[in-house]
């Protein structure tokens, strides 16, 4: 499998990982599954990406690339 390598200034979707924490926790098929959208700030090495919203509020922890889909305008 390629790894995903993204870019400062991208544009992406993070997957909702408060739907799929545990089953006693499931919010159910009705939850959205993608979160966002956000903008990568800082690239980390091994598929770590800090992001921030489009309002420029940096999120606390760094996100890995599985997490991400692209967000296309």
């Amino acid at each position: 499998m390629v790894p995903k390598a993204f870019e400062v200034g991208d544009m992406f979707l993070q997957e909702n990982i408060s739907n799929t924490t545990t089953k006693d926790e499931l919010k159910g098929k009705f939850e959205q599954y993608w979160v966002g959208p956000y903008i990568i700030m800082e690239v980390h090495g091994r598929g770590s990406y800090r992001l921030s919203t489009l309002d420029g509020e940096v999120l606390k922890n760094p996100i890995n690339a599985r997490q991400l889909n692209k967000y296309h305008i």
